[in-house]
Protein backbone atom coordinates (compact mmCIF):
# COMPACT_ATOMS: atom_id res chain seq x y z
CA UNK A 1 0.00 0.00 0.00
CA UNK A 2 2.82 2.24 1.00
CA UNK A 3 4.46 1.45 -2.19
CA UNK A 4 1.28 2.62 -4.14
CA UNK A 5 0.84 5.34 -2.46
CA UNK A 6 4.40 6.22 -3.38
CA UNK A 7 3.62 5.51 -6.97
CA UNK A 8 0.92 7.93 -7.36
CA UNK A 9 2.69 10.47 -5.48
CA UNK A 10 5.41 10.24 -8.09
CA UNK A 11 2.91 10.04 -11.13
CA UNK A 12 1.44 13.26 -10.16
CA UNK A 13 4.69 15.06 -9.63
CA UNK A 14 5.91 13.80 -12.87
CA UNK A 15 2.47 14.99 -15.05
CA UNK A 16 2.69 18.12 -13.17
CA UNK A 17 6.25 18.93 -13.91
CA UNK A 18 5.31 18.10 -17.94
CA UNK A 19 2.02 20.76 -17.50
CA UNK A 20 4.31 23.23 -16.36
CA UNK A 21 7.35 22.25 -18.61
CA UNK A 22 4.33 22.54 -21.89
CA UNK A 23 3.16 25.90 -20.54
CA UNK A 24 6.93 27.18 -20.11
CA UNK A 25 7.38 25.97 -23.86
CA UNK A 26 4.68 27.84 -25.12
CA UNK A 27 5.01 31.06 -23.56
CA UNK A 28 8.54 31.06 -24.80
CA UNK A 29 7.18 30.51 -28.37
CA UNK A 30 4.84 33.09 -28.11
CA UNK A 31 7.61 35.62 -27.09
CA UNK A 32 9.60 34.31 -29.85
CA UNK A 33 6.75 34.91 -32.54
CA UNK A 34 6.41 38.67 -31.22
CA UNK A 35 10.37 39.17 -31.51
CA UNK A 36 9.71 38.14 -34.78
CA UNK A 37 6.85 40.34 -35.81
CA UNK A 38 4.27 37.55 -35.79
CA UNK A 39 1.52 38.83 -34.15
CA UNK A 40 -0.94 36.73 -34.29
CA UNK A 41 0.85 33.51 -33.78
CA UNK A 42 2.30 35.24 -30.76
CA UNK A 43 -1.03 35.86 -29.30
CA UNK A 44 -2.26 32.14 -29.85
CA UNK A 45 0.69 30.55 -28.57
CA UNK A 46 0.23 33.00 -25.34
CA UNK A 47 -3.95 31.67 -25.52
CA UNK A 48 -2.54 28.29 -25.85
CA UNK A 49 -0.03 28.50 -22.69
CA UNK A 50 -3.20 29.82 -20.36
CA UNK A 51 -5.46 27.05 -21.30
CA UNK A 52 -2.44 24.54 -20.42
CA UNK A 53 -2.12 26.60 -17.47
CA UNK A 54 -5.73 26.16 -16.49
CA UNK A 55 -4.94 22.84 -16.06
CA UNK A 56 -3.03 23.40 -12.57
CA UNK A 57 -4.92 26.60 -11.33
CA UNK A 58 -7.42 24.92 -9.75
CA UNK A 59 -5.29 23.26 -7.68
CA UNK A 60 -2.93 26.05 -7.59
CA UNK A 61 -5.63 28.56 -5.73
CA UNK A 62 -6.49 25.63 -3.42
CA UNK A 63 -2.46 26.17 -2.02
CA UNK A 64 -1.91 30.22 -3.22
CA UNK A 65 -4.96 32.02 -4.38
CA UNK A 66 -2.88 34.53 -4.43
CA UNK A 67 -0.90 33.38 -7.09
CA UNK A 68 -2.86 31.68 -9.15
CA UNK A 69 -4.75 34.67 -9.58
CA UNK A 70 -1.83 36.44 -9.88
CA UNK A 71 -0.69 34.41 -12.90
CA UNK A 72 -4.05 34.22 -14.37
CA UNK A 73 -4.37 38.23 -14.52
CA UNK A 74 -0.46 38.09 -16.11
CA UNK A 75 -1.64 35.38 -18.75
CA UNK A 76 -4.56 38.55 -19.34
CA UNK A 77 -1.61 41.34 -19.35
CA UNK A 78 0.12 39.50 -22.17
CA UNK A 79 -2.26 38.87 -24.66
CA UNK A 80 -3.77 42.10 -24.57
CA UNK A 81 -0.37 43.54 -24.84
CA UNK A 82 0.26 41.42 -27.75
CA UNK A 83 -2.31 42.20 -29.61
CA UNK A 84 -2.17 45.86 -29.35
CA UNK A 85 1.70 45.28 -30.41
CA UNK A 86 3.37 47.05 -27.41
CA UNK A 87 7.23 47.62 -27.36
CA UNK A 88 9.14 44.45 -27.14
CA UNK A 89 10.35 45.19 -23.89
CA UNK A 90 7.27 45.16 -22.24
CA UNK A 91 5.99 42.15 -23.56
CA UNK A 92 9.33 40.15 -22.60
CA UNK A 93 9.97 41.51 -19.00
CA UNK A 94 5.83 40.20 -18.79
CA UNK A 95 6.54 37.17 -20.04
CA UNK A 96 10.10 36.96 -17.72
CA UNK A 97 7.63 37.58 -14.77
CA UNK A 98 5.02 34.92 -15.47
CA UNK A 99 7.99 32.34 -16.28
CA UNK A 100 9.55 32.82 -12.90
CA UNK A 101 5.83 32.71 -11.17
CA UNK A 102 5.52 29.27 -13.39
CA UNK A 103 8.61 27.88 -11.27
CA UNK A 104 7.35 29.33 -7.94
CA UNK A 105 3.95 27.63 -8.68
CA UNK A 106 5.43 24.55 -9.58
CA UNK A 107 7.28 24.32 -6.15
CA UNK A 108 4.40 24.86 -4.60
CA UNK A 109 2.26 21.76 -6.28
CA UNK A 110 5.12 19.32 -6.14
CA UNK A 111 5.51 20.08 -2.46
CA UNK A 112 4.37 17.36 0.11
CA UNK A 113 0.95 18.29 2.16
CA UNK A 114 0.09 16.97 5.47
CA UNK A 115 -3.06 16.78 7.48
CA UNK A 116 -2.66 20.53 9.24
CA UNK A 117 -2.32 21.86 5.18
CA UNK A 118 -5.37 20.09 3.68
CA UNK A 119 -7.51 21.31 6.60
CA UNK A 120 -6.42 25.03 6.14
CA UNK A 121 -6.52 24.51 2.54
CA UNK A 122 -10.60 22.67 2.47
CA UNK A 123 -11.06 25.51 5.23
CA UNK A 124 -10.40 28.35 2.87
CA UNK A 125 -12.09 26.58 -0.37
CA UNK A 126 -15.34 26.62 1.31
CA UNK A 127 -15.28 29.60 3.45
CA UNK A 128 -14.51 31.77 0.57
CA UNK A 129 -16.02 30.07 -1.67
CA UNK A 130 -19.48 30.53 -0.05
CA UNK A 131 -18.96 33.74 1.87
CA UNK A 132 -20.34 35.60 -0.99
CA UNK A 133 -23.14 33.50 -1.51
CA UNK A 134 -24.04 33.35 2.15
CA UNK A 135 -24.21 37.23 2.62
CA UNK A 136 -26.89 37.25 -0.08
CA UNK A 137 -28.91 34.59 1.16
CA UNK A 138 -28.93 35.44 4.64
CA UNK A 139 -29.74 38.80 3.48
CA UNK A 140 -32.88 37.44 1.55
CA UNK A 141 -34.16 35.66 3.92
CA UNK A 142 -33.49 38.58 6.83
CA UNK A 143 -35.72 40.74 4.09
CA UNK A 144 -38.32 38.37 3.84
CA UNK A 145 -38.56 38.19 7.16
CA UNK A 146 -38.70 42.01 8.51
CA UNK A 147 -41.77 42.13 5.30
CA UNK A 148 -43.65 39.83 6.94
CA UNK A 149 -43.10 37.39 4.01
CA UNK A 150 -42.14 34.22 5.78
CA UNK A 151 -44.53 32.11 3.46
CA UNK A 152 -42.08 33.20 0.45
CA UNK A 153 -39.25 31.66 2.17
CA UNK A 154 -39.43 28.54 0.63
CA UNK A 155 -38.46 30.59 -3.19
CA UNK A 156 -34.95 30.95 -0.86
CA UNK A 157 -34.59 27.51 0.24
CA UNK A 158 -35.80 26.09 -3.38
CA UNK A 159 -33.15 28.07 -4.92
CA UNK A 160 -30.34 27.25 -2.46
CA UNK A 161 -30.86 23.42 -3.34
CA UNK A 162 -31.36 23.56 -6.56
CA UNK A 163 -28.08 25.51 -7.02
CA UNK A 164 -26.26 22.79 -4.94
CA UNK A 165 -27.73 20.10 -7.16
CA UNK A 166 -27.09 22.08 -10.33
CA UNK A 167 -23.42 22.88 -9.01
CA UNK A 168 -22.75 19.07 -8.82
CA UNK A 169 -24.31 17.94 -12.05
CA UNK A 170 -22.39 20.61 -14.15
CA UNK A 171 -19.35 19.57 -12.52
CA UNK A 172 -19.84 16.18 -13.40
CA UNK A 173 -21.35 16.23 -16.66
CA UNK A 174 -18.51 19.46 -17.80
CA UNK A 175 -15.35 17.13 -16.78
CA UNK A 176 -16.58 13.57 -16.98
CA UNK A 177 -19.18 13.21 -19.55
CA UNK A 178 -18.57 16.86 -22.13
CA UNK A 179 -15.01 16.83 -21.20
CA UNK A 180 -15.81 20.85 -21.96
CA UNK A 181 -12.38 22.76 -22.65
CA UNK A 182 -11.51 25.61 -19.78
CA UNK A 183 -11.93 28.11 -22.70
CA UNK A 184 -15.66 27.12 -22.72
CA UNK A 185 -15.45 26.81 -18.73
CA UNK A 186 -14.64 30.20 -18.46
CA UNK A 187 -16.86 31.57 -21.02
CA UNK A 188 -19.57 29.52 -19.39
CA UNK A 189 -18.85 30.77 -15.95
CA UNK A 190 -19.12 34.30 -17.36
CA UNK A 191 -22.51 33.89 -18.55
CA UNK A 192 -23.50 32.96 -15.47
CA UNK A 193 -22.23 35.79 -13.68
CA UNK A 194 -23.74 38.34 -16.24
CA UNK A 195 -26.96 36.58 -15.73
CA UNK A 196 -26.77 37.31 -12.13
CA UNK A 197 -25.88 40.58 -12.77
CA UNK A 198 -29.03 41.78 -14.50
CA UNK A 199 -31.25 39.14 -11.48
CA UNK A 200 -29.23 41.50 -8.78
CA UNK A 201 -29.30 45.06 -10.00
CA UNK A 202 -33.29 44.44 -10.96
CA UNK A 203 -33.96 43.36 -7.04
CA UNK A 204 -31.73 45.97 -5.90
CA UNK A 205 -33.83 48.94 -7.68
CA UNK A 206 -36.55 46.86 -6.73
CA UNK A 207 -35.76 47.25 -2.86
CA UNK A 208 -35.07 50.99 -3.37
CA UNK A 209 -38.48 52.06 -4.95
CA UNK A 210 -40.22 50.44 -1.87
CA UNK A 211 -38.39 53.50 -0.08
CA UNK A 212 -39.95 55.91 -1.75
CA UNK A 213 -42.49 57.78 0.58
CA UNK A 214 -45.85 56.68 -0.58
CA UNK A 215 -44.79 53.15 -1.02
CA UNK A 216 -42.98 53.26 2.60
CA UNK A 217 -46.06 54.95 4.72
CA UNK A 218 -48.35 52.00 3.24
CA UNK A 219 -45.23 49.37 4.30
CA UNK A 220 -45.35 50.52 8.05
CA UNK A 221 -49.14 50.50 8.18
CA UNK A 222 -48.94 46.66 8.06
CA UNK A 223 -49.67 46.07 4.18
CA UNK A 224 -45.77 45.28 3.48
CA UNK A 225 -46.52 41.74 2.88
CA UNK A 226 -48.64 42.53 -0.36
CA UNK A 227 -45.51 43.90 -2.08
CA UNK A 228 -43.59 40.59 -2.34
CA UNK A 229 -46.14 38.74 -5.05
CA UNK A 230 -45.52 35.32 -6.43
CA UNK A 231 -43.36 36.64 -9.15
CA UNK A 232 -40.85 38.68 -6.91
CA UNK A 233 -40.60 35.65 -4.48
CA UNK A 234 -39.52 33.91 -7.74
CA UNK A 235 -37.01 36.53 -8.64
CA UNK A 236 -35.47 36.17 -5.05
CA UNK A 237 -35.40 32.30 -5.33
CA UNK A 238 -33.49 33.16 -8.75
CA UNK A 239 -30.97 35.47 -7.13
CA UNK A 240 -30.51 32.50 -4.56
CA UNK A 241 -29.84 29.87 -7.10
CA UNK A 242 -27.29 31.70 -9.29
CA UNK A 243 -25.76 32.72 -5.99
CA UNK A 244 -25.19 29.04 -4.97
CA UNK A 245 -24.52 28.38 -8.46
CA UNK A 246 -22.10 30.73 -9.48
CA UNK A 247 -20.26 29.14 -6.76
CA UNK A 248 -20.77 25.85 -6.71
CA UNK A 249 -19.67 24.36 -9.12
CA UNK A 250 -16.74 26.06 -9.10
CA UNK A 251 -16.00 24.79 -5.26
CA UNK A 252 -16.58 21.30 -6.34
CA UNK A 253 -13.66 21.61 -8.92
CA UNK A 254 -11.64 23.31 -6.33
CA UNK A 255 -12.40 20.18 -4.00
CA UNK A 256 -11.42 17.52 -6.87
CA UNK A 257 -8.48 19.20 -7.34
CA UNK A 258 -7.65 19.18 -3.80
CA UNK A 259 -8.11 15.28 -3.57
CA UNK A 260 -6.71 14.33 -6.62
CA UNK A 261 -3.30 16.68 -5.68
CA UNK A 262 -3.64 15.16 -1.89
CA UNK A 263 -3.00 11.69 -3.12
CA UNK A 264 -3.94 9.03 -0.31
CA UNK A 265 -3.57 11.73 2.62
CA UNK A 266 -6.78 13.35 2.71
CA UNK A 267 -7.73 12.90 6.05
CA UNK A 268 -7.82 16.51 7.09
CA UNK A 269 -10.24 17.64 3.38
CA UNK A 270 -13.26 16.65 5.51
CA UNK A 271 -13.06 18.49 8.64
CA UNK A 272 -11.90 21.02 6.79
CA UNK A 273 -15.07 21.60 5.27
CA UNK A 274 -17.27 21.15 7.90
CA UNK A 275 -14.96 23.75 10.04
CA UNK A 276 -14.95 26.35 6.93
CA UNK A 277 -19.16 25.60 7.14
CA UNK A 278 -19.40 25.92 10.89
CA UNK A 279 -18.20 29.65 10.05
CA UNK A 280 -20.69 30.62 7.49
CA UNK A 281 -23.30 29.22 9.74
CA UNK A 282 -22.12 31.51 12.36
CA UNK A 283 -21.87 34.42 9.98
CA UNK A 284 -25.56 33.72 8.72
CA UNK A 285 -26.87 33.87 12.16
CA UNK A 286 -24.80 37.04 12.55
CA UNK A 287 -26.48 38.76 9.40
CA UNK A 288 -30.00 37.30 9.95
CA UNK A 289 -29.54 38.83 13.70
CA UNK A 290 -28.04 42.02 12.94
CA UNK A 291 -30.57 42.96 10.16
CA UNK A 292 -33.37 41.88 12.41
CA UNK A 293 -32.39 44.51 14.80
CA UNK A 294 -32.15 47.00 11.84
CA UNK A 295 -35.30 49.57 11.44
CA UNK A 296 -36.94 48.29 8.29
CA UNK A 297 -36.40 51.10 6.50
CA UNK A 298 -32.46 51.18 6.68
CA UNK A 299 -32.60 47.41 6.03
CA UNK A 300 -33.88 47.67 2.86
CA UNK A 301 -31.23 50.66 1.79
CA UNK A 302 -28.40 48.50 3.12
CA UNK A 303 -29.99 45.20 1.17
CA UNK A 304 -30.35 47.23 -1.89
CA UNK A 305 -26.72 48.44 -1.80
CA UNK A 306 -25.23 45.56 -1.11
CA UNK A 307 -27.11 43.66 -4.01
CA UNK A 308 -26.01 46.44 -6.11
CA UNK A 309 -22.31 46.07 -5.47
CA UNK A 310 -22.49 42.20 -5.88
CA UNK A 311 -23.67 42.84 -9.21
CA UNK A 312 -21.02 45.61 -9.93
CA UNK A 313 -18.59 42.84 -8.94
CA UNK A 314 -19.95 40.25 -11.19
CA UNK A 315 -20.34 42.76 -14.18
CA UNK A 316 -16.31 42.72 -13.80
CA UNK A 317 -15.77 38.73 -13.51
CA UNK A 318 -18.17 37.95 -15.46
CA UNK A 319 -16.72 40.27 -18.43
CA UNK A 320 -13.42 39.03 -17.28
CA UNK A 321 -14.09 35.20 -17.62
CA UNK A 322 -15.38 36.00 -21.05
CA UNK A 323 -12.04 37.39 -21.93
CA UNK A 324 -9.72 34.63 -20.44
CA UNK A 325 -11.98 32.60 -22.36
CA UNK A 326 -11.56 33.92 -25.89
CA UNK A 327 -14.94 34.96 -26.26
CA UNK A 328 -14.35 38.69 -25.83
CA UNK A 329 -11.44 41.24 -26.75
CA UNK A 330 -9.38 42.57 -24.21
CA UNK A 331 -8.30 46.13 -24.53
CA UNK A 332 -5.98 47.42 -21.82
CA UNK A 333 -6.83 50.54 -20.19
CA UNK A 334 -3.54 52.17 -18.24
CA UNK A 335 -5.69 54.41 -15.87
CA UNK A 336 -8.23 51.59 -14.86
CA UNK A 337 -7.39 49.76 -10.98
CA UNK A 338 -6.96 46.57 -11.21
CA UNK A 339 -8.65 45.20 -8.32
CA UNK A 340 -10.15 41.93 -8.52
CA UNK A 341 -11.70 41.32 -5.63
CA UNK A 342 -14.05 44.28 -6.53
CA UNK A 343 -14.06 42.82 -10.04
CA UNK A 344 -12.16 45.37 -11.56
CA UNK A 345 -9.93 45.02 -14.03
CA UNK A 346 -7.07 47.00 -16.45
CA UNK A 347 -9.46 47.03 -19.72
CA UNK A 348 -11.92 49.08 -21.45
CA UNK A 349 -14.15 46.56 -21.86
CA UNK A 350 -14.82 46.01 -18.06
CA UNK A 351 -14.36 49.37 -17.03
CA UNK A 352 -17.01 50.49 -19.70
CA UNK A 353 -19.43 47.68 -18.65
CA UNK A 354 -19.22 48.47 -14.71
CA UNK A 355 -19.85 52.14 -15.95
CA UNK A 356 -22.72 51.41 -17.67
CA UNK A 357 -24.02 49.36 -14.20
CA UNK A 358 -23.02 52.67 -12.36
CA UNK A 359 -24.99 54.97 -14.75
CA UNK A 360 -27.61 52.61 -14.51
CA UNK A 361 -27.80 52.77 -10.99
CA UNK A 362 -27.25 56.63 -10.68
CA UNK A 363 -30.32 56.85 -13.38
CA UNK A 364 -32.62 54.79 -11.27
CA UNK A 365 -31.90 56.43 -8.10
CA UNK A 366 -32.41 59.64 -9.74
CA UNK A 367 -36.02 58.30 -11.34
CA UNK A 368 -37.11 56.67 -7.90
CA UNK A 369 -36.42 59.92 -5.47
CA UNK A 370 -36.44 62.68 -7.95
CA UNK A 371 -38.82 62.62 -11.03
CA UNK A 372 -41.03 59.68 -9.26
CA UNK A 373 -41.33 61.12 -5.91
CA UNK A 374 -42.18 64.96 -7.29
CA UNK A 375 -44.78 63.23 -10.47
CA UNK A 376 -46.18 61.90 -6.80
CA UNK A 377 -46.13 65.02 -4.79
CA UNK A 378 -47.92 66.51 -8.15
CA UNK A 379 -50.78 63.55 -7.93
CA UNK A 380 -51.20 64.32 -4.41
CA UNK A 381 -51.66 67.91 -4.69
CA UNK A 382 -54.58 67.02 -6.94
CA UNK A 383 -55.80 64.80 -5.10
CA UNK A 384 -55.57 67.43 -2.27
CA UNK A 385 -57.32 70.16 -4.18
CA UNK A 386 -60.41 67.88 -4.84
CA UNK A 387 -60.67 66.82 -0.96
CA UNK A 388 -61.06 70.35 -0.43
CA UNK A 389 -62.91 71.32 -2.44
CA UNK A 390 -65.41 68.34 -1.60
CA UNK A 391 -64.93 69.72 2.10
CA UNK A 392 -65.99 73.40 0.55
CA UNK A 393 -69.00 71.61 -0.44
CA UNK A 394 -69.78 70.05 2.68
CA UNK A 395 -69.09 73.51 4.16
CA UNK A 396 -72.06 74.95 2.09
CA UNK A 397 -74.71 72.21 2.70
CA UNK A 398 -74.32 72.17 6.59
CA UNK A 399 -74.49 76.09 6.40
CA UNK A 400 -77.73 75.60 4.18
CA UNK A 401 -79.21 72.91 6.68
CA UNK A 402 -78.47 74.57 9.64
CA UNK A 403 -80.21 77.93 8.01
CA UNK A 404 -83.52 75.95 7.42
CA UNK A 405 -83.18 74.65 11.00
CA UNK A 406 -83.30 77.61 12.43
CA UNK A 407 -86.37 79.05 10.72
CA UNK A 408 -88.36 75.80 11.62
CA UNK A 409 -87.40 76.95 15.29
CA UNK A 410 -88.45 80.31 14.77
CA UNK A 411 -91.49 79.51 13.55
CA UNK A 412 -92.28 76.48 15.92
CA UNK A 413 -91.29 78.74 19.09
CA UNK A 414 -94.24 80.20 19.95
CA UNK A 415 -97.11 77.32 18.75
CA UNK A 416 -98.96 75.48 21.90
CA UNK A 417 -98.88 72.32 20.00
CA UNK A 418 -97.08 69.55 21.88
CA UNK A 419 -96.29 67.91 18.86
CA UNK A 420 -94.94 71.03 17.19
CA UNK A 421 -92.92 71.42 20.71
CA UNK A 422 -91.62 68.60 20.29
CA UNK A 423 -90.95 69.18 16.68
CA UNK A 424 -88.69 72.34 17.90
CA UNK A 425 -86.53 70.47 20.28
CA UNK A 426 -85.66 67.87 17.42
CA UNK A 427 -84.73 70.60 15.37
CA UNK A 428 -82.66 72.65 18.35
CA UNK A 429 -80.61 68.82 18.71
CA UNK A 430 -79.93 68.98 14.66
CA UNK A 431 -78.68 72.94 14.90
CA UNK A 432 -76.39 71.59 18.12
CA UNK A 433 -75.13 68.83 15.44
CA UNK A 434 -74.55 70.59 12.55
CA UNK A 435 -72.33 73.24 14.49
CA UNK A 436 -70.79 70.26 15.65
CA UNK A 437 -70.05 68.73 12.24
CA UNK A 438 -69.33 72.69 11.18
CA UNK A 439 -66.54 72.38 13.95
CA UNK A 440 -65.22 69.60 12.75
CA UNK A 441 -65.16 70.44 8.88
CA UNK A 442 -63.11 73.45 9.73
CA UNK A 443 -60.63 71.89 11.28
CA UNK A 444 -60.12 69.42 8.86
CA UNK A 445 -60.39 71.92 6.11
CA UNK A 446 -57.62 73.91 8.68
CA UNK A 447 -55.26 70.46 8.48
CA UNK A 448 -55.42 69.97 4.96
CA UNK A 449 -54.36 73.58 4.42
CA UNK A 450 -51.49 72.95 6.34
CA UNK A 451 -50.89 69.88 4.56
CA UNK A 452 -51.41 71.30 0.92
CA UNK A 453 -49.05 74.03 2.17
CA UNK A 454 -45.83 71.23 3.27
CA UNK A 455 -46.54 69.49 -0.09
CA UNK A 456 -45.67 72.83 -2.25
CA UNK A 457 -42.18 72.67 -0.70
CA UNK A 458 -39.30 71.31 -1.60
CA UNK A 459 -37.94 67.89 -1.25
CA UNK A 460 -35.70 68.22 1.29
CA UNK A 461 -37.67 70.59 3.28
CA UNK A 462 -40.41 68.67 3.65
CA UNK A 463 -37.86 65.70 5.43
CA UNK A 464 -36.42 68.59 7.22
CA UNK A 465 -39.90 69.84 9.03
CA UNK A 466 -41.06 65.57 9.09
CA UNK A 467 -37.74 65.34 11.78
Amino acid sequence: AQGSTADSGKSRESSTQIIFQEILLLLDQSLKAYRDDRTREASESAFDAYLTYELVESPLITKRRDLGLKLESSFGRLQAEIKRKAPLDLVDKIGQNIAADLKEAQQILTQKIGFTGLFIQSFSIILREGFEAILIIAALITFLIKSRNRDKLKAIYTGVMIGIVASFLTAYILHSILDISMANQEIMEGVIMLVAVAVLFYVSYWLVSKIEAAKWQSYITGKMQQAVSTGSAFTLGLVAFLSVYREGFETVLFYKALYLYAGETTAGIIPGFFAGSAVLGVVYFLINSLGMRIPVKWFFVITSVFLYFMAFMFMGKGLHELQMGGAMSMTLADFAPEIPWMGMYPTWETFIGQMILVAAYAGALFYTFGIKQERAVHELKSEATQIQNNITAVHDLVEHISHHAKRCEIFLKDTRDHDLKELSEHLKEIDSKVHELFDQVLYFENRLSDEYDRLSQPIGAREKELH
